[in-house]
């Protein structure tokens, strides 16, 4: 029985601490401990202030202090899914249209719908993986104007 509860207390235990629930250390204890790495690694003549590690270093202590303040550093990209989900449906209809034209052999008037896929399929597709940056590009016409 006793083997039972400590199956189970170890089963919570892990399953508490994946999601967050205990077992988190203090970031600021992390912080803290990274800032006196850096100052290590600046003093270390290996090292020094100017090199690729210090900056590393640097830009990883930046992204904790952001993350524990709430700041938001990076743009997230946004996925317009009304775009996505109108282009793909499209490109691929206009794809099978083009193999039923190409199924019996090779018309010059094909090439008109299978442009039209592959448009919207390529340019569905990239909007699903690259995102949207139109805000982005306001953002900096704003403020340059």
């Amino acid at each position: 029985m006793e083997a039972l509860v400590n199956a189970v207390s170890e089963f919570l235990a892990a399953i508490f601490t994946r999601f967050g629930y205990i077992g988190r250390t203090r970031r600021r204890a992390h912080i803290q401990e990274d800032l006196a790495l850096l100052e290590e690694i600046r003093k270390s003549e290996a090292y020094g202030p100017e090199s690729g590690t210090a900056g590393y270093l640097h830009d990883h202590i930046n992204r904790e202090v952001a993350d524990y303040s709430g700041i938001e550093l990076a743009h997230k990209r946004k996925i317009p899914w009304g775009t996505v989900a109108l282009s793909i449906p499209i490109g691929l209809a206009f794809a099978y249209v083009t193999y039923k034209i190409v199924d019996d052999g090779f018309a010059w008037f094909s090439l008109l719908p299978g442009s039209v896929a592959a448009f919207f399929l390529i340019g569905g597709l990239g909007i699903l993986f690259t995102g949207d940056d139109s805000e982005e590009q306001d953002s900096t016409k704003t403020s340059v104007d």
